[in-house]
């Protein structure tokens, strides 16, 4: 898919008409109809706006246009995104706990270094889902 489909395409994605994109971006519906065929490309100015107005990232509207291997980052952006709710939380709760540890706190999940008490972890959990956050991470009577 080229760059006029899928500006296409996300635009019918985020409910607007070639009228309404082309008042966001401040350009004419003619030109949202010439991006769309191909005929012209958006400026750099104009592309930034596209993003907000689509509510799309860049990767998402040159999806299909640029050929690469996904990043690490990406390809973990791209499970997350077809993560169900329960996951999502799970995936959140987990980055939340890590980003805290790295930023010189001592928590780490249910457990502390260095005699701190350990916050209290909430998620909300589908009935009959497991977690890993329900098992210790040592077994009874030695590791």
């Amino acid at each position: 898919m080229g760059l006029g489909r899928q500006i296409k395409s996300l635009r019918e994605r985020a409910g607007l008409t070639q009228e309404e994109l082309a008042q966001r971006l401040g350009v004419t519906p003619s030109a949202v109809g010439n991006y769309e065929r191909e005929i012209s490309h958006p400026k750099e100015e104009v592309l930034y706006r596209m993003f907000t107005a689509l509510c799309c990232e860049p990767n998402e509207l040159f999806a299909d246009c640029y050929d690469a291997e996904l990043t690490p980052a990406q390809e973990h952006l791209r499970k997350y995104q077809e993560l169900d709710d329960h996951g999502r939380e799970l995936v959140d709760a987990c980055t939340e706990i890590e980003y805290r540890r790295c930023d010189g706190l001592v928590l780490v999940a249910a457990r502390s270094f260095g005699g701190a008490q350990p916050g209290k972890l909430r998620l909300k959990k589908k009935r009959g889902a497991g977690s890993v956050l329900d098992l210790p991470d040592y077994k009874e009577g030695g590791r």
